[in-house]
């Protein structure tokens, strides 16, 4: 620690570039987490891979990585070095550890401008050209090493999130966009009220007027309590909430203005503040620019590598209809269709990953579930504050009318994927995978149906109000000091 006594974590001061009242809510956020990161600072060390490819750094000039990025596809390595230069931009304490990059740094305001220009040139060529698996895992392992602490999970976590970018759904040609309920975080608390232990990472909101950070917070949940002790506690208690611009550095760099599309959309939701000594079960929602076996396949080797212990894997396309089995698996363009980072209510397109093994692409509907929904429409709501936020709630404490009833039963649906990945994917489920079967219809649909229950019987709901006394109390104590 008193190596990195003298210079900053956060070297990107975001809440300056934020000028004039609209902003004024979001330089508040933010100024809470630049001492939540100093407090937290608490990271490990890289592993023999991660150590292995900073040692080759000095091969990788800044310019000749965009050229290669520009001209086609990064290999593992130049992803990697790609990333070093971007958090070189956004990371103090990682200024020692890539010395060894062959260009100099330019300045504070240089390496930014250089690294704002990587992230979004990254972003355009998954737009365009789509981004490799190894490119992915590439960015992860770099990225994995501005995690600011690893709070103790214990030997296994699941975790859910979404890449957001989802455009959601058009309905009657009105102009504002459909989404629908903040599906990972409720499904992580879904979950956890049945005594499975998990997690949620996610960001205040980009593309949905409702991101997972708000969602939480306005559910009562307190999330920024800089306390290295509160944090284990949280981590342990069955739920915790990690709010990405707390938790990592390189996310300043989306926001700064004027904001840009970045490829953060895809590193961010990769890497959880979850260490590698943690098993790390995961459902992760891709936006339309993604195949969902491009991620499956990243996950594979970021476990080969020893990144993150990878358990079972399900990376999500939310399909905005009905579609053939045999086209959606073989088509690798899908972005007409995909409109969600969570199970549609039509059908979904599916990558399994186990461990370091691809196991297969599939399409579930929510007949997989045991599920109908009358009217699927009925789950998608105006992409605007306070309609999304009322959707959150009836979903956790139940509604009255049919509509609320096929809310709660989309998010039982989503939950029972969260619940088969940690309860139920077992060998016999990757011998019907590797034949060719996908997952047992009956497991999705008998975890469907627990979840369901638990939130008919008030099991979620009680236990976020359990979740927001604690975090209450955490943050009171801390106060309190």
């Amino acid at each position: 620690m008193n190596d990195h006594a003298s210079r900053p974590l956060s070297k990107i001061n975001l809440v300056q570039g934020m000028h004039g009242p609209e902003f004024a809510a979001a330089r508040a956020r933010y100024l809470a987490k630049i001492p939540m990161r100093e407090a937290l600072y608490d990271p490990c060390q890289p592993n023999a891979k991660q150590l292995s490819l900073i040692g080759c750094l000095s091969e990788f000039g800044y310019s000749q990585l965009v050229k290669a990025s520009l001209g086609g596809h990064l290999t593992f390595q130049e992803a990697f070095a790609a990333t070093c230069y971007i958090l070189r931009a956004s990371n103090g304490h990682l200024e020692r550890r890539f010395h060894c990059l062959k260009d100099a740094s330019l300045g504070p305001d240089g390496d930014c401008m250089a690294a704002r220009e990587m992230l979004s040139g990254l972003a355009m060529k998954e737009a365009w050209a789509e981004l490799t698996p190894d490119e992915v895992a590439g960015m992860v392992t770099a990225a994995q090493m501005d995690i600011i602490h690893f709070p103790d999970y214990g030997p296994r976590v699941l975790e859910t999130c979404g890449m957001g970018g989802d455009r959601g759904m058009m309905v009657n040609g009105d102009p504002v966009r459909r989404k629908t309920i903040n599906c990972s975080t409720l499904s992580a608390l879904t979950v956890a009220s049945l005594g499975h232990r998990t997690a949620k990472h996610g960001s205040y909101s980009n593309t949905s007027a409702v991101g997972s950070t708000e969602a939480i917070e306005n559910l009562g949940v307190i999330v920024d309590i800089p306390k290295r002790d509160v944090q284990e506690e949280l981590a342990m208690s069955g739920f915790h909430f990690t709010d990405a611009h707390a938790w990592k550095t390189i996310h300043d760099l989306s926001h700064l203005l004027p904001r840009r599309e970045t490829v953060n959309h895809v590193i961010g939701p990769m890497t959880p503040p979850v260490s590698p000594a943690t098993r790390l079960d995961k459902v992760i929602g891709v936006n339309e620019k993604m195949h969902p076996e491009t991620i499956a396949r990243a996950y594979a080797r970021l476990h080969a590598d020893g990144v993150y212990n990878v358990g079972n894997v399900a990376v999500v396309c939310g399909l905005s209809q009905h579609i053939d089995a045999h086209e959606a698996i073989n088509s690798r363009h899908i972005r007409d269709l995909a409109v969600l980072d969570e199970l549609s209510p039509f059908a979904s397109l599916m990558s399994f990953t186990a461990r370091d093994e691809f196991l297969a692409n599939v399409v579930l509907t929510p007949a997989s579930f045991g599920l109908m929904f009358r009217d699927p429409m009925s789950v998608f709501v105006p992409n605007e504050e306070a309609m999304i936020m009322e959707a959150n709630r009836i979903a956790v404490h139940l509604g009255c009318d049919d509509r609320d009833r096929q809310l709660v039963e989309y998010l039982a649906m989503n939950a029972g994927l969260a619940l088969y990945l940690t309860n139920g994917m077992m060998d016999d489920d990757l011998a019907r995978f590797r034949a060719g079967r996908g997952p047992d219809s009956e497991k999705l649909a008998h975890c469907a149906w627990i979840c369901l229950e638990a939130l008919r019987e008030g099991r979620v709901s009680a236990f976020l109000a359990s979740q927001v006394q604690l975090t209450c109390k955490a943050s009171g104590r801390f106060n309190a000091q």
